[in-house]
């Protein structure tokens, strides 16, 4: 399945579904007291949690830009050298003690948190990929033409 999105053509990679427990409520991670420098440094702007945690794009591995949705609207798009990182346990999909800090990575925090977010309200998630081999300009134009409400920033 695929679907435009700014004139260019995106391939469904799947839903986003984060992990549940046996009885099937959502995982709820903290990970911000395993940083060793827990005690002095600052959580950034996305950092207090809670977070999840999920697996999407396995084998995914080229580059070019990703557009995520909720209930089939875009809420948040962007580029990777490789999807599966991207959304794998180095990025989105796993939040790591250090990315919740001032020194981490505040995006990874922001989108996981978003994702939770929406999968308490029941919404569906998905994530839809168009590979490029240089997705800078195609990244710009998907962000611009959408105005997804979860990028904050427009690339240059």
């Amino acid at each position: 399945m695929n679907r435009e999105f700014a004139g260019y053509t995106f391939d469904s990679v799947g839903r986003i579904a984060p992990a549940r427990d046996a009885s099937g409520s959502l995982v709820r991670v903290m990970p911000q007291s395993r940083y060793k420098n827990a005690a002095v440094a600052p959580l950034n702007r996305y950092g207090a949690g809670p977070f999840c945690t999920f697996t999407i794009a396995r084998g995914v591995t080229s580059p070019g830009v990703y557009v995520v949705t909720v209930n089939g609207k875009p809420v948040y798009a962007g580029k990777c050298r490789n999807l599966a990182e991207r959304f794998g346990p180095r990025g989105y999909g796993t939040i790591h003690p250090k990315n919740c800090y001032v020194s981490g990575q505040s995006t990874n925090c922001k989108i996981n948190n978003l994702i939770l977010q929406q999968a308490d309200l029941g919404s569906t998630i998905e994530l839809w990929f168009h590979s490029a081999p240089d997705p800078s300009s195609i990244e710009r134009e998907v962000i611009v033409q959408l105005d997804p409400p979860w990028n904050t920033q427009t690339p240059w």
